[in-house]
């Protein structure tokens, strides 16, 4: 078993900036850059659920320095963490300016105005107005100038306060007293996110995630001639990468409980799946080798440092000779 704390902190800054196309779409230039967490998807339901539109007409730019003012990128879990926040307060200025614009077309105070499901609606009638109908008439000549132009809410804020993750691992390792071959035969992990926006995309990244924590555990290696100095494990014929071969199927579970220092109870998702792999993994190992008195192949200290990180087949003795995946070590306690 291990668990894990994390701090989530990042860069602090955020900038999101929301435009309403009376063409039907939403457009969203948001700071942080996606590294394959489906932002595209998970942003757009953020967007939907404050404006009540389909997450299909969110259209979101990322990247351009042109339209990008600020941003600080996907580091320390913190895209939805600050992104989230800042895209809400963005869609609550639309919303509150859209309610005058509504006023003004549907001649009606604005404090009769409310706004719900994606149209601006005068209390206690049935006489609305939907979001993409405001954003065109907001530049005809029967507004108030002060309230013509694009209907954009802009939000660039600080956030220094961090937010807490929890996860928790369990793993099943079985190791061929013989040889020390080591094979994970079960892992299971649990996440507490704060609130999950998207549990599939947090389910898979907590799934590579893990592949990477078991993957550092026990094969990756960064090896180095000893005389000369020369990295052996160069490209990716040398260097022992992860395969689905090599993996049970994980089970995970997410934790919802929001965290307290975060506006929307947002904490950092699927970075459980890495932090507390290694430990869970190197403790399962030191498990099973406690458990048998009879192993030929000796367990030994790692000389990466890393918890049971193999050591380079060019160093392997005795009965594993020969396999370096089979040379199971483990950090001397």
């Amino acid at each position: 078993m291990a668990a894990s704390i994390e701090l989530n902190t990042g860069a602090p800054r955020e900038r999101a900036e929301v435009t309403i196309d009376p063409s039907g779409v939403v457009e969203l230039v948001l700071g942080t850059m996606s590294a394959g967490q489906g932002h595209e998807t998970s942003f757009a339901q953020v967007i939907s659920e404050w404006l009540g539109v389909e997450p299909e007409r969110v259209r979101l730019i990322t990247g351009d320095t042109d339209r990008v003012q600020a941003g600080g990128g996907s580091s320390s879990a913190r895209s939805m963490r600050l992104g989230s926040w800042v895209i809400a307060k963005a869609a609550d200025t639309i919303v509150e300016r859209g309610r005058r614009i509504a006023g003004a077309m549907l001649e009606a105070a604005e404090a009769d105005i409310e706004f719900a499901h994606g149209h601006f609606v005068v209390k206690g009638t049935d006489r609305s107005i939907g979001l993409f109908d405001v954003a065109a008439g907001a530049f005809t000549d029967g507004i108030p100038a002060e309230l013509r132009g694009p209907l954009t809410g802009i939000s660039d804020e600080t956030m220094p306060i961090p937010s807490y993750a929890y996860t928790s691992a369990v793993c099943e390792v079985e190791v061929d007293p013989e040889t020390g071959l080591v094979e994970v035969a079960r892992y299971a992990s649990v996440d507490d996110c704060g609130r999950a926006v998207n549990p599939m995309l947090i389910h898979g990244q907590s799934h590579g995630g893990i592949a990477q924590g078991i993957s550092q555990a026990l094969w990756e290696a960064c090896v180095y001639d000893p005389r000369s100095g020369q990295l052996l494990s160069g490209s990716l014929m040398d260097y022992a990468m992860p395969r689905a071969d090599l993996l049970p199927a994980f089970d995970t579970e997410i934790s919802e409980v929001p965290s307290t220092t975060n506006p929307l109870g947002m904490r950092g998702g699927s970075e459980g799946g890495i932090t507390p792999g290694l430990a869970a993994v190197a403790n399962a190992i030191v498990d099973a080798s406690s458990a048998s008195s009879t192993s030929s192949c000796r367990l030994r200290p790692s000389a990466s440092g890393t918890p049971s990180a193999p050591p380079p087949a060019a160093r392997a003795r005795g009965p594993c000779e020969g396999n370096a995946e089979a040379e199971a070590v483990v950090e001397a306690a």
